[in-house]
């Protein structure tokens, strides 16, 4: 399969289960290939042929995207290298979350993976409730039962306390004793990885985008948002403001009339998508449309008041 072919799958896949799927982006100047929605649920998609050939950079510009959205960050591939990725189990590529399309088209129709692949091992995520309830109902101490299982006192309480996660052998054993189902499966459209380490920093050579950008990140502060700048992403930044909920996308815009017209249509699909407000930065607006929300220095150095920036958007 060529990626154009693969981006088409992964597109229809979630556009024929009702997401609403944003336009393709610019893979010279995105992370991810497309966003996705459907209600509540917002994912990033990185479609690749070999999961190999995404960067650590395009990787940490997934993370940081998704953090700022609270939602899931995804890879959509089969392949590993020479070897063929599982269906129906869950990988993770620099702290990336990995499926295969068919897992993909599992997880659009409600059918969630069990199965975690890490360095380690396959796990599982077992229901800590459901095995203290069981053993309870038996008759059974801890001590008890981690013997009949082959295990120690402290792994089974990490399991009734779902502090760690078991590995599949281990949960057979335990399904088997207890004679209920114990594996929880992972709704990752809803779960967004825990711990993502993110890197928001990045660099620019141009004197003057870097003024702007502090200039940016001083105004927006001072209007009570959380800014974060981004690398490998459509926009160059993200805003938030908790009183209100309101959300931004903020991006500077490119010199060739071209490029502007695509970087307006792939920021404006976008911010449909994931329900922000955008706006585009620059020196000043010339071959712009007046309809597109556009702060120059200028207007952005005025600024004082939350109000005033609603009403330019």
């Amino acid at each position: 399969m060529e990626r154009a072919e693969a981006l088409d799958v992964a597109e229809a896949t979630l556009h024929n289960s009702g997401f609403t799927v944003s336009r393709i982006c610019n893979p010279r100047t995105s992370c991810f290939d497309f966003a996705a929605r459907k209600e509540e649920n917002l994912v990033f998609v990185k479609v690749l042929i070999d999961i190999k050939d995404i960067s650590p950079t395009d990787a940490v510009g997934l993370r940081a995207v998704a953090k700022c959205f609270d939602c899931t960050s995804l890879i959509i591939s089969d392949m590993n290298g020479n070897e063929k990725l599982s269906d129906d189990t869950l990988y993770s590529r620099y702290d990336v979350y990995v499926v295969t399309f068919k897992t993909l088209d599992d997880i659009v129709r409600g059918i969630y993976p069990m199965i975690e692949a890490t360095p380690g091992g396959y796990f599982v995520r077992l229901d800590g409730d459901e095995i203290r309830a069981r053993r309870h109902d038996l008759g059974l101490s801890i001590g008890k039962l981690a013997g009949m299982v082959g295990i120690s006192r402290r792994a089974l309480y990490g399991y009734e306390r779902e502090l760690t996660r078991a590995s599949v052998s281990i949960a057979y054993k335990l399904t088997e004793i207890l004679g209920v189902p114990l594996v929880k499966t992972i709704n990752i459209l809803r779960n967004s990885q825990n711990d993502q380490k993110t890197d928001t920093s990045f660099q620019q050579s141009n004197c003057m985008k870097n003024k702007f950008h502090r200039l940016i990140m001083d105004k927006f502060t001072q209007l009570e948002f959380k800014v974060t700048q981004l690398r490998r992403a459509p926009f160059d930044f993200a805003m938030s403001c908790p009183k209100t909920n309101l959300r931004i996308i903020g991006s500077f815009l490119r010199k060739k009339r071209q490029d502007i017209n695509n970087q307006l249509e792939e920021m404006m699909r976008l911010s449909e998508v994931i329900k922000a407000r955008p706006v585009f930065f620059g020196i000043n607006p010339r071959n712009i449309p007046q309809s597109v929300p556009f702060l120059g220095l200028k207007e952005l150095t005025e600024l004082s008041k939350k109000e005033e920036l609603l009403s330019l958007l």
